[in-house]
């Protein structure tokens, strides 16, 4: 097929960026498919308690950055089937630790006492539980959301659970449902 060259150049440029558009399209259509958990906290810590400590985790998650993940604070009223479980327990004071009772003069009154805590995270897909993540982490008692212990600890269980190389990530490829 002979094309005319004064009429050629446009019919040329419009096929090009015809396949240019549909190259885009293509590549930057849907958004990779990503799964949306609620973050639900089973008990609270000293300095938050269980409502913030739901949206305090949330937060911290999405900071994480995994690409396919998203986190939203779970409702008072119930578990949703795709979540992710916190509990918190507050490890004994360690031997030889001393405890004051009384009056603290005014210099300790801005000093938090740091305290052990054990944290357990449970993911659930569709309403099924896949995998746990255990830490420790060290917490100033008392600052709630502005300790920075805790966000690290936060952000470490996340990487464990949800990451790249993390636990679920691990469970046998097999053993998962499709979405």
């Amino acid at each position: 097929m002979v094309i005319n060259s004064k009429l050629g150049a446009p019919y040329l440029a419009l096929i090009v960026w015809g396949a240019l558009l549909s190259f885009v399209a293509f590549s930057f259509g849907p958004a990779a498919a990503f799964i949306t958990l609620k973050v639900e906290a089973s008990n609270g810590l000293p300095g938050l308690p269980r409502a913030d400590l739901s949206r305090y985790l949330a937060s911290q998650m999405t900071a994480v950055g995994l690409s396919d993940w998203r986190f939203e604070s779970a409702a008072e009223s119930g578990s949703g089937p795709d979540r992710v479980e916190w509990s918190f327990k507050l490890n004994p004071y360690a031997g030889g630790e001393v405890r004051r009772f009384g009056r603290s003069s005014i210099d300790d009154r801005n000093v938090h006492a740091q305290r052990s805590i054990t944290i357990e995270t449970r993911l659930y897909l569709h309403s099924e539980y896949q995998t746990l993540v255990e830490g420790q982490a060290v917490i100033d008692e008392g600052r709630g959301r502005d300790d920075p212990h805790l966000g690290e600890a936060v952000a470490n269980i996340t990487k464990n659970l949800l990451g790249p190389s993390g636990a679920y990530r691990a469970i046998d490829v097999r053993h998962r449902q499709p979405r």
